[in-house]
C-alpha cells in the first residue's frame, strides 16, 4: 500500500491503480525515450536503472522509476501483483522484424551438406534451397501450418520475443501463398505473440516457370487476392495490421527491374514495400528500394558505401541478420559499424527459416550481433526493441519501457544487459509479459 500522510504532488500515474508492479529490479534496461528510430550514436542511448521498478495497469505501463519510489508514485491495493526481479535483468519485450516462420518440413540434410563444403547456391541449383521447402509446404494443410506455427512461436516466446513479423513465400502459387497468409493471420489471433504479416510470393521462381511470367501472376492474380483477404478481415472486426510486401532481389532470383515492378504493384494495393537486398550480390536493390520509400532493406552483406550513405539519409531501416551469415558459415557479415557510424537506423532480427538460419532465439542472435557485428550491448538492445518496432510500423506503442506504452516486457535470469551476449546459447528468460499479462513463466 502507498504510505499514509503522503503530501507530495502525485504524478498522473498515481490516479491509476497498478495491477502489476515489477519491483525491485536488478537492472532495468530500455532505450532512451524516442518517438523515432534510433540512429548512429543514438543506438547506444539506453536507460539503465539499478534497483528499478515498473508499474502496469491493464495493458499499459503507467510508471517507470526506482523501487524506492514506486509505492509513493502509483496506487497499489491488496490485489496488486508484485513480481520480484531483484536479481534479474528487465527489458522491453524483444521484437523479431524478419522471420519465415510458417513452413512445412525441414532442411537438415542441407545443413549437413554445407558442413561438408557445399555452398547455398550449389544446393539450390541441385533442387534444394527454397524450392525444397516449397514442395513440403504445398502439401501441408492450413491446419498443419497453424499447428507447426504454434510450436515455433512458443519457442520464440520462451526466448523473450513478444512481437514478430512472418512472411509467406514457400507456396509460390496462388492457392499455397494465400493458405500461408491465412495461417499467419490465424496464428495472430490464437497465441500471445503479436504478428505482423508480410506477403512474399516473390521469394523464388517456381521450377519450370519463367521469371517474367511468374511476376505477371503475382501482379495480376495474387495481389488482388491478398488485398481482398485483408479487406474482409477488417470488415469482420478482426484486427487488421499493416501488411508488408517483400521481394528477394538477388542473382538467380528477381532482378532489380522485376522487384521494382512488384513493389510498385504492391503499393497500389496498400502493401508496404520491403526488400531482401545485397545478400549475395550487389545488384542495386537497396538504391531502388530507397527510391520507393521501402520500410526496410534486409540482409545488406554486400551493400555499397554509397548505399550506406543513402540509407543513413533515408527513413528506411537497415535490418541485419547475423544468424544467417553465421548459419551459412559465410566469411563476412553485414557492415553494422559502417551503417551505425554513417547514421543509419539499424535493426537486428533472426531471419528464422528452414534453410539458411534455423535459429529462433533472439538472445542468441543478440550474442552473435556482439561477436560478429561488433555492436555494444546497448546498441543490440535498441536494435531488437525500439528500432525493430519502427521497422514494423509499431514504434508508437511498443519497443520501450515507457509510460503510456504497451506493457510488453521480458525478464531474464541474468543480472545485467552484457550477460545476454556473455551467456550466448544459454536459456536465460525467466518470464514474459505481453499487454500486461504474464504469458510465459519459467518456474524451474
Amino acid at each position: 500500500m502507498a504510505p499514509s500522510g503522503h503530501n507530495a504532488p502525485l504524478s498522473a500515474a498515481y490516479e491509476k491503480t497498478a495491477d502489476i508492479v515489477i519491483s525491485p529490479i536488478g537492472e532495468l534496461a530500455t532505450p532512451a525515450p524516442t518517438d523515432t528510430p534510433a540512429r548512429g550514436t543514438q543506438l547506444g542511448n539506453v536507460v539503465r536503472i539499478k534497483g528499478g521498478a515498473v508499474a502496469i495497469s491493464g495493458e499499459e505501463i503507467i510508471w517507470v522509476g526506482t523501487a524506492s519510489d514506486v509505492q509513493s508514485s502509483v496506487r497499489v491495493t491488496s490485489d496488486t501483483q508484485f513480481i520480484d526481479a531483484a536479481n534479474s535483468l528487465v527489458t522491453p519485450g524483444l521484437i523479431d522484424a524478419h522471420t519465415h516462420l510458417v513452413f512445412a518440413g525441414d532442411r537438415a540434410n542441407e545443413f549437413v551438406q554445407r558442413c561438408q563444403g557445399k555452398s547455398y547456391a550449389e544446393i539450390a541449383a541441385a533442387g534444394g534451397g527454397i524450392v525444397a521447402s516449397v514442395n513440403a509446404t504445398k502439401s501441408a494443410s492450413m491446419e498443419d501450418l497453424v499447428r507447426i506455427g504454434h510450436i515455433r512461436l512458443k519457442k520464440m516466446l520462451m526466448s523473450g520475443t513478444t512481437t514478430c513479423e512472418i512472411k509467406t513465400g514457400y507456396g509460390l502459387d496462388l492457392d499455397s501463398e494465400l493458405r500461408m497468409l491465412k495461417a499467419i493471420l490465424s496464428l495472430s489471433e490464437e497465441q500471445p505473440i503479436e504478428i505482423v504479416p508480410t506477403f512474399m510470393a516473390a521469394h523464388a521462381i517456381p521450377p519450370g516457370k519463367e521469371s517474367d511470367s511468374y511476376v505477371d501472376v503475382i501482379v495480376t492474380d495474387m495481389l488482388p487476392a491478398v488485398a481482398k483477404i485483408m479487406k474482409e478481415r477488417g470488415k469482420n472486426g478482426s484486427q487488421s495490421p499493416s501488411i508488408y510486401m517483400d521481394v528477394f532481389c538477388d542473382e538467380g532470383y528477381f532482378s532489380v527491374e522485376q522487384s521494382k515492378r512488384l513493389l510498385e504493384a504492391g503499393l497500389k494495393f496498400g502493401l508496404i514495400p520491403k526488400i531482401h537486398s545485397d545478400e549475395f550480390v550487389n545488384l542495386g536493390a537497396t538504391k531502388m528500394a530507397l527510391n520507393l520509400g521501402a520500410a526496410t532493406a534486409d540482409h545488406l552483406l554486400k551493400v555499397s558505401p554509397a548505399e550506406i550513405e543513402m540509407l543513413a539519409k533515408s527513413n528506411t531501416i537497415a535490418v541485419l541478420l547475423p544468424g544467417t551469415s553465421f548459419f551459412l558459415d559465410l566469411p563476412e557479415h553485414a557492415p553494422a559499424r559502417a551503417l551505425i557510424e554513417a547514421g543509419a537506423a539499424v535493426c537486428i532480427a533472426s531471419d528464422f527459416n528452414p534453410g539458411s538460419c534455423h535459429i529462433s532465439s533472439l538472445p542468441f542472435i543478440m550474442g552473435l550481433s556482439s561477436l560478429h557485428l561488433h555492436m555494444s550491448a546497448n546498441e543490440v538492445l535498441t536494435a531488437t526493441t525500439v528500432n525493430a518496432a519502427h521497422a514494423l510500423g509499431l514504434g508508437s506503442r511498443i519497443g520501450q519501457i515507457r509510460e503510456g506504452y504497451q506493457a510488453d516486457i521480458t525478464i531474464y535470469d541474468v543480472s545485467d544487459l552484457e550477460q545476454i551476449a556473455y551467456n550466448i546459447g544459454s536459456y536465460m528468460v525467466r518470464s514474459v509479459l505481453k499487454k500486461g499479462r504474464i504469458v510465459f513463466s519459467n518456474k524451474n
